[in-house]
C-alpha cells in the first residue's frame, strides 16, 4: 500500500486480530486520503482514520478501552479488540457495503462521503454506547444531513446475542433498502465493528445474496477479522422462516440447522424483511 507524498506510520496492532496473530498494519497520513482508500482496498485491509491530533495515541490504552475489551472478550468469547484511540476503522466488504467502527467526529462523516461515496449510515448503537465513548451524535447526524447521507438507527444491545437476534430483521431491512436504492455505499457500524455490524452484513448476504451462512460468514471475516455471533444469525433466520407456530424450537435442532435455507424459505425471509421497512 503506497501513497504519493505520504509518511507511513506502522504499528503492531491487535485492532482486529487475535493477540497471537498480530499483523503489521500500515496507516498513512496524507493530504490525499482518496489515494490511500483506493490502495487500501486492493487487498483485504483495514482502513484506519487516525484522529489528526492524536497520532501519538498508540502509546498505551485508555481505561475505557481496556474495560470495553475485557467485557468484549468475556461476553463475546473472542480475542478481538477495539482501540478507540486509533480512530474510525472500516473495511469494504462489497462494492456497495462497508462495515466499520463508530464515526467519532464530523470529519469522519466528511471522509466517508467524499472518499468512500457513502450515502447511507446504519448505526446499531444504543444511546448508552454513544454516551460511554463521549460521541456527539447530534452533530454527526446534522453533518450527515448537510452532506446528503441518510443516517438510520437500529439499536441492539452490545454483547447480547438475544438482542442481536431480535434486531437483525429490522436492521437488515434498512440495509437492504439502502443498497437497493443504489445512490451510494452503505456504511454499517456498531461501536467496534466486530460484532453487531458484521452480523447484520452477514445476515444480509445470507438472506439476499443467495449464499449459505458459512459462505457469507467466511466472505466477510476473510476481509475483516471479527467474531459476530453466528447463532444469533441462525436464530433470526429460523424466526423469519418459521411458518408453523408449532415448529420445534431452534435449540432442539442440530447445530447445522438453518446454516442454509431452501428457495421458498429465502423468498419468505426476503418478503418478511422488506415488510419491516419503516417500522
Amino acid at each position: 500500500m503506497e501513497a504519493v507524498g505520504s509518511t507511513p506510520f506502522t504499528f503492531s496492532s491487535p485492532l482486529l486480530s487475535p493477540p497471537s496473530q498480530l499483523q503489521k498494519t500500515a496507516v498513512f497520513f496524507s493530504s490525499s486520503p482518496k489515494q490511500i482508500a483506493k490502495d487500501s482496498f486492493k487487498s483485504p485491509k483495514i482502513c484506519c482514520k487516525f484522529p489528526e491530533n492524536e497520532v501519538g495515541a498508540t502509546q498505551g490504552f485508555s481505561t475505557k478501552t481496556d474495560e470495553y475489551n475485557i467485557a468484549m472478550k468475556k461476553l463475546m468469547m473472542n480475542p478481538y479488540e477495539y482501540h478507540h484511540e486509533f480512530g474510525m476503522n472500516y473495511t469494504l466488504i462489497t462494492e456497495d457495503l462497508i462495515v466499520g467502527s463508530q464515526p467519532q467526529k464530523v470529519e469522519d462523516i466528511d471522509h466517508l462521503r467524499e472518499e468512500e461515496n457513502v450515502a447511507y449510515i446504519l448505526n446499531l448503537q444504543q444511546d448508552s454506547d454513544v454516551a460511554y465513548w463521549g460521541i456527539d451524535l447530534p452533530s454527526i447526524i446534522k453533518r450527515c444531513e448537510e452532506v446528503g447521507i441518510r443516517h438510520m438507527r437500529r439499536p441492539a444491545k452490545d454483547f447480547d446475542p438475544d438482542s442481536l437476534r431480535n434486531g437483525l430483521p429490522k436492521a437488515v431491512s434498512s440495509l437492504e433498502w439502502a443498497i437497493s436504492e443504489g445512490k451510494g455505499r452503505a456504511y454499517v457500524h456498531c461501536t467496534a465493528g466486530l460484532g453487531r455490524a458484521p452480523a447484520v452484513a452477514i445476515a444480509y448476504m445470507f438472506w439476499f445474496c443467495n449464499m449459505d451462512l458459512d459462505t457469507a460468514y467466511k466472505a466477510l471475516t476473510s476481509k475483516r477479522p471479527c467474531g459476530p455471533n453466528r447463532r444469533a444469525i441462525r436464530g433470526a433466520t429460523y424466526d423469519l422462516a418459521k411458518n408453523d407456530p408449532w415448529k420445534e424450537p431452534l435449540d432442539s435442532l442440530p447445530e447445522y440447522a438453518f446454516e442454509d435455507i431452501a428457495d421458498w424459505e429465502r423468498q419468505l425471509i426476503q418478503d418478511r424483511v422488506r415488510a419491516l421497512r419503516g417500522t
